[in-house]
C-alpha cells in the first residue's frame, strides 16, 4: 500500500491504485489455486475436486473483477477532479 498523507489530494487515487493492484495480486493467487486443482484432477480425479472445479474460480474471480472494473471508474472520477477539464471562453 502506498504511504500518502490524508491531505495529500492524490492520497484517493493511490489509495484505488493500490486496491487494484492488490486485487489483481489475489486474483493471480485465484489462477494459481485453479491450476493446482486441474493437476491434482489430471493425475487423480476425485468427486471433491471436480465440484470444485465446476464452481471455482467463478464466484471469486468475478467479485474480483467487478471490484477492479468499479475502481477503474473511481479512479477515472478522481483524476477528473483532479484534473477538470476546462471550459471553452
Amino acid at each position: 500500500m502506498g504511504t500518502h498523507s490524508s491531505g495529500d489530494p492524490f492520497a484517493p487515487l493511490y489509495r484505488l491504485l493500490d486496491q487494484i493492484q492488490n486485487a489483481h495480486f489475489e486474483m493471480g493467487q485465484i489462477v494459481e489455486e485453479y491450476k493446482a486443482l486441474v493437476e491434482r484432477l489430471e493425475e487423480r480425479p476425485g468427486e471433491d475436486d471436480l465440484k470444485l472445479a465446476r464452481v471455482l474460480p467463478g464466484a471469486r474471480y468475478t467479485v474480483g473483477t467487478t471490484f477492479v472494473r468499479e475502481s477503474w471508474l473511481k479512479v477515472d472520477a478522481e483524476i477528473r477532479t483532479l484534473f477538470p477539464d476546462e471550459e471553452a471562453p
